[in-house]
């Protein structure tokens, strides 16, 4: 597919992929690689090694008897990277990359062969006659992780940044709705990306001042419309400065129906009070799901059973998943119910402060089956400590 004139997207479609990096794709997802034709060929990163024959099809169709004399390699991870080094042995093309990627790519391939440029932070560069500028981007979301800007067509290939896990045969976001491709923009944000928001944020400061038409991302579809391009870079401004949103998340998980009554009154609470709330049963929702949510949140309320003295395995795990994305500034809240082990709760309430939630006042549990009186009680303890706080 023709991007812009002599660019080319190279789209290699994994329909059935259904985890990455521990997360649902329910939608799969497409390994973006991009060719510059010009004196010289130049191709930005390949696809995953399963993706061969369709890769190498598509590149084919475009190139014929020529061949790539440069590989621009964004990020070397092998989702990016899988395919960089039959691409180098049909055309003995040079590597260009980041001092890092360099690095990462030698111990990937062991090939000290390859005849490789790495270049250095807002380093221009004109290979045949199309000129790049590079800005380095460590830890967005790999140490060895950059950008690469076309000069003359005012296009960013962003690499992972601004991507979206979406299989699709469209192109552009504007062609699937803005709407969908934001949502998954923001999963993909927040399941990947949120650690690293300083240095998210630096990058923003970076590219600030370059004039973009289009982002061309090395995952889902390509940012061409200007408004959609303003609204996603805002977007990324807000996530990586981990700004609380305005909503309340009820995330439970139960095992004979108790602790889900718990989490029906604290979400007719949340709407009493005007709060945009959304309740998430882990028995059937997917805890990659959950966290897309999070960076809409305000307040977290986490609701489980006790069962062998520990609160339940899926909510365990979504604590231990969230501890490692560290968002930040939100207010969170626990409940449950439990048969003879209340004390467990201690250890729910630790889960919930070292994922790095505010926890100013300790949760609500019941023994058993909550009557009426005890969801009268939970709700009042809600709106005074938590809701209207």
């Amino acid at each position: 597919m023709e991007i812009m004139k002599n660019v080319f997207c190279i789209k290699a479609i994994d329909w059935d992929i259904e985890n990455f990096h521990g997360y649902s794709t329910p939608f799969g997802t497409s390994y973006n690689a991009y060719l510059i034709k010009g004196e010289k060929n130049i191709l930005i990163d390949t696809a995953k090694y399963y993706c061969e024959f369709d890769f190498f099809e598509k590149l084919q169709n475009l190139i014929g008897s020529e061949k790539i004399d440069f590989v621009i390699s964004n990020h070397s991870e092998m989702d990016h990277s899988g395919l960089i080094e039959k691409v180098i042995e049909r055309s003995d093309a040079t590597l260009v990359c980041s001092p890092k990627g360099k690095e990462n790519l030698e111990k990937h391939f062991h090939n000290k062969s390859w005849k490789i440029i790495t270049v250095e932070n807002g380093q221009i560069l004109s290979l045949g006659n199309t000129t790049f500028q590079f800005f380095l981007t460590p830890m967005v979301h790999w140490p060895d992780s950059m950008c690469t800007y076309l000069i003359d067509k005012k296009i960013l290939f962003s690499s992972d940044a601004f991507g979206q896990h979406f299989a699709c045969t469209e192109f552009f976001a504007d062609q699937v709705g803005s709407d969908i491709i934001f949502r998954e923009a923001r999963k993909y944000y927040a399941n990947i990306v949120n650690p690293y928001g300083t240095a998210v944020r630096k990058v923003l400061e970076a590219i600030g001042n370059l004039d973009i038409e289009m982002i061309l991302p090395a995952h889902g579809t390509i940012w061409r419309n200007m408004r959609d391009i303003k609204n996603i870079i805002e977007k990324y401004e807000a996530w990586a400065s981990n700004r609380p949103g305005e909503k309340v998340l009820i995330v439970y998980e139960t095992m004979w129906g108790s602790t889900r009554k718990m989490a029906e009154k604290c979400y007719v609470e949340a709407v009493k009070n005007n709060y945009n709330a959304e309740m998430f049963n882990l028995g059937v929702r997917d805890i990659s799901d959950i966290v897309a949510e999070m960076p809409e949140a305000r307040i977290v309320l986490f609701g489980s059973s006790i069962l062998h003295g520990q609160i339940l395995p899926k909510m365990a795990g979504l604590l231990t998943y969230l501890a490692g994305l560290r968002f930040e500034k939100r207010k969170a809240w626990t409940f449950g119910s439990y048969g003879w082990a209340r004390l467990s709760f201690n250890g729910f309430e630790t889960l919930v402060k070292e994922a790095g939630f505010e926890m100013p006042y300790s949760g609500f549990y019941v023994q058993f089956v909550p009557d009426e009186r005890a969801l009268q009680i939970l709700g009042e303890q809600l709106n005074s400590k938590i809701l209207t706080v």
